[in-house]
C-alpha cells in the first residue's frame, strides 16, 4: 500500500522557487547564517529546502511511535523480571550492576531519537534502530529548523501570494518559553522521584555528561543553552563522579540530574574499571542524582539486539498481539546471528541464507557510533562483507533486512539545481511522546552526518496541503 509521507506538490514548488533564485538565495542564507545560533557537531552544507512531511502522515505517527517506545520499556521490564532475557543479550555484569541500581523516571527511553528511513517504494516509515543511549539533536535539530524556516520566510516575503504557512506542533522548533527538552528533563526529575524514593524534583544543577577530551558542540551549547534559563549546568567527566555527604558531585559542583551524553561504546570502555561502576552505583542507589537516560534503556533498549529481541519467536509470548503488530509494521526483519538462526522462510539457515543473499541484508553490532559497526550488504565486497559475516556470527550480532531509503531533493544555497540524495527521517520522543523530526541526507549508502552526510530540516504544515 502506497503512503505519501512527503507532502509533494509542495516540496517540488518550494524547490523551484529557492532554486529559481540562486543569487538572491545565496544572500539571504549567508545573512542568516551570520545571526544564526551553532548547529553543526561538523561542518556541511547548509540546505535551505526542509523536508516538507504530509501533515496527515506526520500526525498518524504519533501513536504507533509513542506505543514502540511504551514496547521498548516492556523489553527493560522482561529483562528485570526474566532470566533467560537477561542470558539472551548477555550483558557483562558491570552493566547489570548499573542497570539494577537505576530505575530512573521509566523502563522506557525518556528521551528517544528513533531513525528511519522511508520506503523508497511504499513511503511508509522504517525504524532501522533505537538512540535510547545519548542520541544526538535534541538541541540543533530546532535550531536546523528554525535556521531554515527563517530563510524561507524571508523569500516568501519577497514572492507575491507566498505568505509562508503556520507549522505544526510537530515541527520541533525552540521555544522563547520553556525550551522542550529541558522540559522533558524536568518531566523526568519528576517521573523518578515519583518512582524512587529520595530522588530529586529539582532541576538547579545539571551535569552534561561527555568525556573531557571529546566534548561535542552540542553538549557545549546545551549547556549555555541551560544557562541561559537559569539554571547551574555544566560539562563533567563521568570520571569525575564522587559521592559527598549523600550528594552527588562532580568535582566540587553539585548534580540533581545528569544528561549522559556519553556513547554506550565509549561507556563500556569506562566500566571497565570496577571503581568507575562502584562509585556509579553507590550516587544512583544512595543520592537524589537522577539520569538519563537510565541505564536500561542505554544498554538494553539501545541494543540492536533489541530489533531482533521484539521479533523473535522464542519470546513471542512475552508480547501481546497489539505488539507483535505493531513491531511487524514498523521495523525490518530482523535476527541475532547464531548457527541455528533461520532466514525469514523459518527453514533456511540464516547463515546461509546472509552467503547467498549479501546484497538484501546489513549487518549491526550491538552497539556502535556514526555507523562504523554496520556493514551493508550491497556497498561491500565480497570479501569484506565474508569478514564481517564470520565476525558478526562470532559476536552474536544482527542481521536486518535491507532497505532501499526514499530520494529527496536536496538544495544547496547558490546552486540553480537540486540534487537527489537518500533522506533518513529520525523521530525524536521526549517522556515517550512524539516531539518532531529531523532528517539527514547523503549520496552515500551509510546516511550519517559523520561518513559524508548533512542535516535537513523537516517542517510539518498544520492544515496539510493547500
Amino acid at each position: 500500500m502506497l503512503t505519501t509521507s512527503i507532502d509533494w506538490p509542495r516540496a517540488l514548488v518550494t524547490a523551484s522557487q529557492l532554486a529559481g533564485r540562486p543569487e538572491r538565495l545565496r544572500e539571504v542564507t549567508a545573512a542568516v547564517l551570520a545571526q544564526a545560533p551553532c548547529f553543526r557537531n561538523r561542518d556541511f552544507p547548509f540546505a535551505p529546502l526542509p523536508v516538507l512531511l504530509d501533515s496527515a502522515f506526520a500526525e498518524s505517527l504519533r501513536e504507533p511511535l509513542a506505543d514502540y517506545v511504551a514496547l521498548l520499556g516492556d523489553v527493560v521490564r522482561h529483562f528485570r523480571e526474566h532470566a533467560e532475557v537477561r542470558a539472551w543479550f548477555g550483558l557483562p555484569a558491570s552493566a547489570e550492576r548499573l542497570i539494577a541500581a537505576d530505575l530512573g523516571p521509566s523502563d522506557a527511553p525518556w528521551v528517544c531519537r528513533l531513525d528511519g528511513y522511508l520506503d523508497q517504494d511504499t513511503e511508509r516509515l522504517v525504524l532501522l534502530e533505537n538512540n535510547a543511549d545519548a542520541p544526538a539533536g535534541t538541541l540543533f535539530t530546532s535550531r536546523v529548523n528554525a535556521t531554515v524556516r527563517q530563510v524561507t520566510e524571508l523569500l516568501a516575503i519577497e514572492t507575491p501570494g507566498a505568505a509562508p504557512p503556520e507549522l505544526s506542533d510537530l515541527t520541533y522548533l525552540p521555544t522563547r518559553g520553556e525550551d522542550r527538552f529541558l522540559a522533558a528533563l524536568r518531566a523526568a526529575a519528576l517521573a523518578a522521584a515519583s518512582r524512587v524514593t529520595g530522588k530529586s524534583t529539582r532541576l538547579d544543577g545539571v551535569a552534561v555528561l561527555q568525556p573531557s577530551d571529546a566534548a561535542s558542540r552540542e553538549s557545549r551549547e546545551i549547556v549555555a543553552e541551560f544557562r541561559s534559563r537559569g539554571l547551574d549546568a555544566y560539562l563533567a567527566d563521568p570520571r569525575d563522579l564522587r559521592v559527598d555527604r549523600g550528594e552527588a558531585r562532580f568535582g566540587d559542583r553539585a548534580a540533581d540530574l545528569c544528561w549522559n551524553k556519553v556513547n554506550t561504546v565509549r561507556w563500556n570502555d569506562m566500566a571497565t574499571d570496577p571503581g568507575f561502576v562502584r562509585t556509579w552505583e553507590r550516587a544512583l542507589r544512595d543520592t537524589p542524582l537522577v539520569h538519563v537516560n537510565p541505564f536500561a534503556a542505554r544498554y538494553v533498549a539501545e541494543s540492536k539486539l533489541c530489533l531482533a529481541f521484539v521479533q523473535d519467536p522464542q519470546f513471542a509470548d512475552l508480547f501481546t498481539d497489539s505488539q507483535r503488530r505493531l513491531a511487524a509494521a514498523l521495523l525490518p526483519w530482523t535476527r541475532r546471528i547464531t548457527p541455528v538462526a533461520t532466514a525469514a522462510d523459518g527453514k533456511t539457515s540464516l547463515l546461509d541464507e546472509l552467503q547467498e543473499q549479501q546484497t538484501r541484508y546489513v549487518l549491526k553490532e550491538p552497539y556502535d557510533i556514526r555507523g562504523d559497526g554496520v556493514t551493508i550488504g550491497a556497498d561491500v565486497s565480497r570479501s569484506t562483507w565474508c569478514a564481517a559475516l564470520s565476525r558478526a556470527a562470532a559476536d552474536g550480532a544482527v542481521a536486518q533486512k535491507r532497505v532501499t531509503p526514499l530520494r529527496y531533493p536536496v538544495l544547496t544555497a547558490g546552486s540553480p539545481r537540486a540534487e537527489s540524495m537518500t533522506i533518513s527521517l529520525d523521530s525524536f520522543l521526549f517522556g515517550g511522546q512524539l516531539a518532531g523530526f529531523g532528517s539527514k541526507a547523503s549520496h552515500n549508502a551509510k546516511v550519517n552526518i559523520f561518513q559524508g552526510g548533512r542535516k535537513l530540516a523537516v517542517h510539518v504544515f498544520a492544515g496539510g496541503s493547500p
